[in-house]
């Protein structure tokens, strides 16, 4: 995340701030708890919705307006919020005047964009512990997924997270996709993996529907081809799996699932490598949702990311309508499934729901 892009981030929000309170200003004046009532309700649900296209769509549209549809989003939502206010206290008999709710508004916003800046910069771990018959020995390794390195956070950011992941000494990292994205530089596209190469671990890969720069030709065209990416991974002594197995040991297997999109390149789990029986099989699969696949893969368990757990609030209880794959733990038939929220965020540096996590994972013998 460079410091021009953040400029053009709080500068977005400023404008957006500055057009809405005009066009508020003659619906508050002499407004009624009616008005109010009206105001917050379409506010929270029209931010609600410009999040959700904001995240869940991948148009052009999207895309080439940048910053200003989350800079929507936040105003709106602050504001929703400074007219409840205005509408408790007219419920209250007490006369509210128009700039008071713009002052409310704006420290709304300012503590609203406080917190969500800070949280997609502060990067945890998240511990995790399973016990397996199939396991005879304990092994530590290490879960990253959604990196989207150059879009939301600094460089010294992911540096020090790195650092702190090479401190764990795990026996190995597994990247659960979308470490780049279509926003990322060929510069920055080489640094990271340069960055994970450095770390001195046995590292494995999976791509995420962004990593190849699909949606490129939505703004000016990808910035590295995927032979340069490819290069990139491997020549930095990272291992790609593509619907491969490695077996670890004898007692654990890692999977690899091509991702979800790549409707042309991914197996069917009928034509996946044969694996033992008795081995504990870690499935790595970038995207949680295809439900039919992990029930039939019939891993021990399942990683996967690709949610962000909705980055934004409140997306994490919309998406939960539709799809149940969100962020957490899942049992899955024989399978038990994890849902990272991702280590950053997508494309804002910005972040309200859930934190920035990388999994420390520790399988250990059921005894």
């Amino acid at each position: 995340m460079k410091s021009i892009n953040y400029a053009k981030w709080i500068a977005c929000n400023a404008v957006v701030f500055a057009a809405i309170e005009l066009l508020d200003a003659p619906l508050r004046a002499g407004g009624n708890t009616t008005t109010f009532a009206l105001m917050f309700v379409v506010k929270f649900l029209a931010a609600t919705a410009i999040a959700y296209c904001c995240m869940a769509f991948c148009n052009k549209t999207i895309w080439r307006l940048g910053y200003l549809p989350l800079a929507l989003y936040t105003v709106l939502f602050c504001d929703a919020f400074a007219d409840l206010g205005a509408l408790i206290t007219i419920a209250s008999k007490i006369k509210v005047e128009n700039k008071s709710i713009i002052l409310i508004s704006l420290v709304f916003l300012i503590l609203y964009l406080l917190y969500g800046t800070l949280n997609s910069q502060i990067i945890s771990p998240r511990k995790h512990k399973y016990t397996s018959e199939k396991l005879k020995k304990t092994y530590k390794f290490v879960f990253i997924s959604d990196l989207h390195y150059g879009s939301a956070q600094t460089e010294k950011t992911v540096d020090n997270a790195l650092r702190k992941v090479k401190d764990l000494n795990p026996d190995f990292m597994i990247l659960g996709g979308d470490i780049t994205d279509e926003r990322t530089s060929a510069e920055d596209m080489k640094r990271i993996y340069e960055m994970i190469g450095s770390l001195g671990l046995d590292v494995f890969f999976v791509y995420g529907n962004h990593d190849l720069q699909s949606h490129g030709h939505y703004l000016s065209g990808p910035t590295f081809t995927p032979e340069e990416l490819e290069e990139a991974i491997t020549g930095n002594g990272i291992k790609i799996l593509r619907d491969e197995m490695v077996q670890w040991a004898d007692d654990l297997v890692i999977l690899g699932r091509e991702d979800g999109e790549d409707k042309e390149r991914r197996l069917k789990v009928d034509q996946l490598p044969e694996r033992p029986d008795k081995a504990f099989t870690i499935c790595i699969d970038h995207t949680p949702y295809l439900e039919d696949d992990i029930l039939a893969t019939g891993a021990d368990l399942q990683l996967s990311g690709h949610t962000h757990a909705g980055q934004l609030f409140p997306l994490r209880y919309v998406y939960k309508l539709g799809v149940r794959n969100i962020y957490g733990e899942y049992r899955r038939g024989d399978t038990i499934l994890y849902v990272s929220p991702g280590i950053s965020g997508w494309y804002f540096p910005f972040r309200t729901e859930a934190n920035c996590n990388y999994e420390v994972i520790t399988l250990s013998p059921k005894h």
